[in-house]
Formats: structure tokens, C-alpha cells, sequence
């Protein structure tokens, strides 16, 4: 797992919590430019909670963070598995980490795959990844829409839909003011969630719109090139409302949830987005891709919120903007979408669920 990634330390905690001896195992060194790792400052006090709660932190060392690391390593993984006397691998993403958990010689294991490691994968990596999903003893995918696409990568592969879900009685409501109204989005600056098409939206808004703040917490390597875009695009007036945090710590975000009236992602992809859950649990008002991952929360699963293009921005720009207007409308799906959280997403009950899952992998 990746231990600047705070879904994955709460998958472990929560393992933990549940009486089980849990082991996290990284890499010493990752990819420069990954928007998961570029602050890891910020992860310091998750981190020092996580080595707490579990029963120990591992690192593969070593130079490497080529693509090839995963086979080089592969018998660094191993020894480690060993030396703990674990019973069961779990890889918290696909992709590289399930290569190296193939790799390794290590049975049982299971993925747990997300979203970019089914859906933007190609070549050696794709071939790879397949092969990985298909000799796991059980792939689990965040999602209904995400498990049918990864049964579609991976034909022989042992898919089961399970959301890890967030827990509700961590991302509660808080208590903004009225005004300004403020827009949140907690995604990081990757490619892949296009926070540039935020910037073009906000640029097409009518300049009568209510008073709003527009806050970005994420840090990544395309932040200053949207912070270009920002700068050369919106009227000095708009451009005072946007604020760019360049990566919080988990309790700072959750702060930023509580004090916000309506969360944003213009997605291009996605499983279902961790940020997404957080939102609808803190009661904010999701304005979001119109993409399958957001669809199965939205317009299927009847919770409230807006879908938009992602080829028209100035429709993009008006759904923020009613967002913005209707408080009514957006007091109303808070109260259904937390609903939604402890119904479908709540993880007290889904790792539980997953836990359950690998005992019976083990069995």
C-alpha cells in the first residue's frame, strides 16, 4: 500500500480495529511527480496515527522507480512476507502492486483495484496487470460499474464489487455561514482529474453570481500549470475567489469539508472517488463529471446532486452557478446523501466485509 495515501492507511486501521495483525509495506522511493507523493510532509502525522494502530510499517528499498522495480523487487517482498509470518497478501491498488504481489511467489493474495490501474493502462502494463488480476485468489472492485470493467480487463480474474467506503462518524456535517457559499475540490492536480476544466468553468460564470469562495486543497504536478491557466483566464474578481492550498493534512481536510457548501470533480475517470463519499458524508453538494463512477451514486443510486459534460464548459459554469443559488436544494440532498453513506458506503461495515473476504481467501 501507499502510506501517503490516506484511503489506504484507513483500510489498514481499520483491519486493525477489527483484531487482526496488520503490516504495511511500501516503497522507500516513488515516481517523482505524483501528486500522492509530492507533499509528503503533509502525510507525517497519518503516518506516525498509522505506525500506532498497526502492527508494523515496511519499505522495499532500494534506487529504482522505473516500471521494472516491480520485478526487481519482487523477491524483497517476498523475504518481508516471510520474515512477519503473514497469512495473506493484500495489494491496495492494482497495477504495479499487483504485479509485484504476483511476482513474489506469495499465495494467497488479493487486489483491491481502483480506477487508473484498469482503466488507463495499455501495452506491457495492461498485459501484465491482466495476468496479475487473473491469479489473484480474489480482485476486489471499488464499485458496481468499476467490478463489470475489471471483469472486462481480466476475464479469469475472481472480481467481487466492494466500496471500501468512509466512515460517517469521522466526516460528519459541519457548520459553514451562508455566505460566501464555498466550492471544494479535493482532487489532486493529475491529469486524469482535470482540474483545469474547473478553471474554464468558473471563467464562463455570470459575473452576478451570489458571493463564493473556490478552494483547491490538492497538491500534483499540474498545479502550477493551472494556476497559469487561472491567472490568464478569469477577471481579477474571479480570480481573487479561487484559493489553491497545495495539499493539506487529513485533519486540515477534513476541516476544509466542514466548511464548505458544495464539492466539485471534473474527472475523466474514475472508480468510485473516495472524495466523492467524503463529500456526500459532510453534507456538501456534489457538482460532478458525467462520467459511469459518478452516475452510480448520482443518477442511479438517486442521490442528490449535478452531472455535468465534460465538452462544455459553460454548462459546467451554470450547474455551479445554481448550485450556488439554491440552498434550499442543496440542504435538501445533504440530508439523502449522508443516508446514502451509512446504506451503502459505510466502512465500519465494508471492511468488516473485506476482512470476512480474506478470511475465507486464507481458508
Amino acid at each position: 500500500m501507499p502510506l501517503t495515501v490516506t484511503w489506504s492507511r484507513e483500510v489498514a486501521v481499520q483491519l486493525a480495529g477489527l483484531g487482526h495483525e496488520v503490516h504495511a509495506i511500501d516503497f522507500e522511493r516513488e515516481v517523482h511527480g505524483n501528486y500522492l507523493r509530492d507533499r509528503e510532509d503533509i502525510h507525517a502525522p497519518a503516518i506516525n496515527r498509522l505506525k500506532r494502530a498497526i502492527a508494523g510499517i515496511h519499505t522495499i528499498p532500494g534506487k529504482s522507480v522505473s516500471q521494472m522495480r516491480y520485478a526487481m523487487y519482487a523477491p524483497r517482498l517476498a523475504k518481508i512476507f516471510r520474515d512477519i509470518k503473514a497469512d495473506t497478501l493484500l495489494t491496495l491498488w492494482g497495477g504495479g502492486f499487483a504485479a509485484i504481489a504476483y511476482l513474489s511467489g506469495i499465495r494467497p493474495y488479493a487486489v483491491f483495484v481502483g480506477g487508473g490501474d484498469i482503466l488507463r493502462v495499455s501495452g506491457i502494463q495492461k498485459a501484465v496487470s491482466k495476468k496479475a488480476l487473473s491469479k489473484a485468489s480474489v480482485v476486489l472492485a471499488n464499485g458496481d460499474f468499476f467490478a463489470r470493467r475489471t471483469q472486462e480487463f481480466a476475464p479469469n480474474a475472481s472480481v467481487v464489487p466492494l466500496y471500501y467506503g468512509i466512515d460517517p462518524s469521522r466526516f460528519t456535517p459541519g457548520n459553514p455561514p451562508a455566505s460566501p457559499v464555498v466550492i471544494l475540490c479535493t482532487r489532486g492536480f493529475s491529469r486524469p482529474y482535470n482540474n483545469g476544466y474547473v478553471i474554464q468553468a468558473l471563467a464562463t460564470m455570470p459575473a452576478n453570481v451570489p458571493d463564493f469562495r473556490m478552494v483547491f486543497t490538492s497538491a500534483g504536478e499540474t498545479l502550477e500549470e493551472t494556476k497559469t491557466l487561472a491567472d490568464s483566464i478569469l477577471s481579477s474578481e474571479m480570480r481573487a475567489r479561487v484559493k489553491f492550498l497545495n495539499g493539506v493534512t487529513d485533519d486540515a481536510m477534513l476541516e476544509n469539508l466542514q466548511r464548505a457548501h458544495v464539492y466539485t470533480s471534473a474527472s475523466l475517470y474514475d472508480g468510485t472517488s473516495i472524495s466523492l463519499l467524503e463529500a456526500f458524508s459532510c453534507g456538501l453538494f456534489p457538482v460532478v463529471s458525467d462520467i459511469p463512477a459518478n452516475t452510480e451514486w448520482i443518477r442511479d443510486g438517486g442521490c442528490g446532486g449535478t452531472l455535468f459534460p465534460l465538452n462544455d464548459a459553460p454548462a459546467y459554469g451554470c450547474a455551479l452557478a445554481q448550485a450556488i443559488q439554491d440552498a434550499d436544494v442543496r440542504a435538501r440532498a445533504a440530508v439523502q446523501n449522508r443516508q446514502v453513506i451509512f446504506d451503502r458506503a459505510d466502512s465500519r461495515k465494508t471492511i468488516a466485509n473485506l476482512a470476512s473476504i480474506l478470511k475465507g481467501v486464507r481458508s
